[in-house]
């Protein structure tokens, strides 16, 4: 690599930590229907649990809904 396209590199790259949307934190449980088993997953591991993907689909978000229902109880 080229010192200009380091230089540039280093330029660009804090321009973009900068200018980068904030993602929300706000599960909107409308949402979770449309989501894929690997999402909810993931999900899940944000709120503090690990899912089976073995279950189905409905099972998860009902596990979801229960533990986002205990943080908000709980705060």
């Amino acid at each position: 690599m080229k010192l200009w396209s380091k230089f540039t590199n280093w330029i660009i790259g804090s321009y973009d930590k900068v200018n980068k949307p904030v993602k929300s934190k706000v599960i909107v449980m409308k949402d979770l229907q449309t989501k894929t088993k690997k999402e909810l997953e993931k999900i899940g591991r944000k709120l503090g649990i690990e899912l089976d993907r073995r279950l189905t689909k409905l099972k998860l978000i009902n596990r979801i809904k229960f533990k986002a229902k205990m943080n908000r109880k709980y705060k």
